[in-house]
């Protein structure tokens, strides 16, 4: 019977960006060619892929994890439509991992799996530098906007009001305004209250029972972080990504990016301080909660003739033999960060993202460029002729229909070149660019969740062949040829060691 599988479709705000349609259009074919039963579709239509705030994308999530799911892989036009954020992309493709579903992209060559790992950074690489290009476009007309003394964007802060300022300019037919902060008469004083008494360190709650202020406690905690805002200021930079997650929600307030005097203030700037000191005295004296996790080389330790060692009560065990996980995962590792910058495996994994998906000639672009050109000066022709003729309806109507056409060559011509220059970043990757990669893998290891770990280790790693008498071991990758290095052995771990 077919497998079934659902699909992912997911445009941008951008105006070139890949329409649903020709997404969804891709997908099918591809579901086609694989014999895939298309039963579920998740779409985000005009939804950044800078977070995983996305109905659709929240929506797949939830079917992912539920029992009665049916399908068991996704298609995705391309890794950027999962998001344009690496740590977005690895999450997901963990959880798919761990629930055993598979991602089937349709614009990304298929290669084996470490190979994967080169092309991924790759791809991800490019996705994140388009993401934040458009991100620093976007930052650089809030910075200027706050300048002005206008409203970066979002609702006005409890206590304050917006009010909208008619800039003079038009956009697409339509007024451009901006907003400002202003104070609200009612609100405004029962928070300067509230605040000021926070600063004394009186209790938020009973304080806001007192004031009339019918708040939720976690909207009160927010109000207290914010205390920048009612002095006066406007505070950029303050919460972490979703990166970040596990290492707190806020930032150092040295990392937070303040503009003075923007709008009217409600306390005065020693108020606010003294609000974010208490605060930050109370989040630093909280101990951190300790996490339990599985063992990382589980399945992958045998003896050489094969037979398997098994996680138990902290160590690696066969027989009479155990030896620490500890030490024999610390073990790997480290002997990992010093093969994957080896000079082999550099070399291999070049030829590897070199062959993995090479250049076209250019021919079905430039057919879609003089599509586009051909198309243009149909519709010019026609909007002259318009202007002759006193039954101008049925021109108008050929117009239109030229306009969907043209919308739709411009999107394939966009996606096409997309493709292209992918293909041309794969074709000229240097042993440098790879080395770099291979580098910054081996650092990061050291910051990766115990989770992802084990995950990076199951794409790089066969085996780990470890012998119980005399501890010596051997690691072999999933590269051909296969590279097998003798593990150094760790300070303390002698070969008769019994923990």
């Amino acid at each position: 019977m077919p497998k079934q599988a659902a699909l992912y479709c997911r445009s941008s705000k951008d105006r070139s960006a890949i329409s649903i349609q020709a997404q969804r259009h891709d997908l099918l074919e591809l579901a086609k060619r694989r014999n895939l039963i298309v039963t579920a579709e998740f779409t985000d239509a005009v939804e950044s892929g800078k977070d995983t705030d996305r109905p659709g994308f929240q929506q797949m999530l939830r079917e992912l994890k539920a029992r009665e799911r049916t399908w068991s892989a996704i298609l995705i036009y391309d890794t950027s439509r999962i998001g344009r954020r690496r740590y977005i992309a690895e999450a997901f493709r963990h959880e798919c991992k761990k629930l055993g579903v598979e991602i089937v992209f349709a614009k990304v060559p298929e290669v084996d799996p470490i190979s994967q790992v080169i092309l991924d950074s790759v791809l991800q690489a490019m996705d994140e530098v388009h993401s934040l290009m458009s991100r620093e476009k976007g930052l650089a007309g809030m910075a200027e906007n706050v300048r002005q003394g206008f409203r970066a964007g979002g609702r006005a802060p409890y206590g304050y009001r917006l009010i909208s300022i008619d800039t003079g300019q038009v956009r697409d037919g339509q007024a451009v305004t901006k907003s400002r902060l202003d104070l609200n008469p009612i609100a405004g004083p029962k928070i300067a209250k509230w605040l000021q008494g926070r600063a004394l360190n009186k209790n938020g709650s009973r304080l806001a029972d007192e004031l009339g202020i019918e708040l939720a406690k976690s909207t009160l905690s927010h109000l207290e972080w914010s205390a920048l805002t009612y002095a006066g200021h406007t505070v950029w930079n303050m919460h972490r990504g979703k990166e970040d997650v596990g290492v707190g929600r806020r930032r150092p307030r040295s990392e937070w990016i303040i503009q003075r005097d923007t709008h009217p203030a409600l306390i005065t700037e020693d108020t606010a301080l003294a609000i974010l000191s208490r605060l930050e005295s109370a989040r630093e004296s909280r101990a951190p909660r300790a996490r339990i996790s599985d063992y990382l080389l589980s399945g992958k330790v045998l003896t050489p003739d094969g037979q398997p060692w098994h996680g138990n009560s902290g160590n690696y065990r066969i027989g009479k033999a155990n030896i620490r996980s500890s030490i024999l995962e610390e073990a790997v590792l480290q002997q990992v960060a010093i093969d994957i910058r080896s000079d082999l495996m550099v070399t291999t994994m070049t030829e590897k993202a070199r062959a993995a998906q090479q250049p076209g000639d250019g021919q079905e672009i430039r057919g879609l460029q003089n599509e586009l050109r051909d198309t243009d000066i149909r519709m010019k022709k026609l909007t002259n002729l318009v202007e002759e003729t006193s039954a101008p309806g049925p021109l108008l109507r050929r117009i239109e229909e030229l306009e969907v056409i043209r919308a739709d060559i411009q999107q394939r011509l966009a996606q096409l070149i997309e493709e292209a220059s992918r293909a041309k970043a794969l074709a000229a990757i240097q042993e440098s660019d790879v080395r770099r990669m291979l580098n910054a893998l081996a650092e990061d290891m050291a910051a990766l969740s115990r989770d992802h770990l084990k995950d990076f280790l199951a794409t790089l790693v066969e085996t780990v062949y470890l012998d119980p008498a005399t501890r010596a071991g051997e690691i072999r990758y999933r590269i051909s040829p296969e590279s097998g290095v003798m593990l150094a052995t760790p300070p303390g771990f002698e070969p008769g060691f019994i923990p």
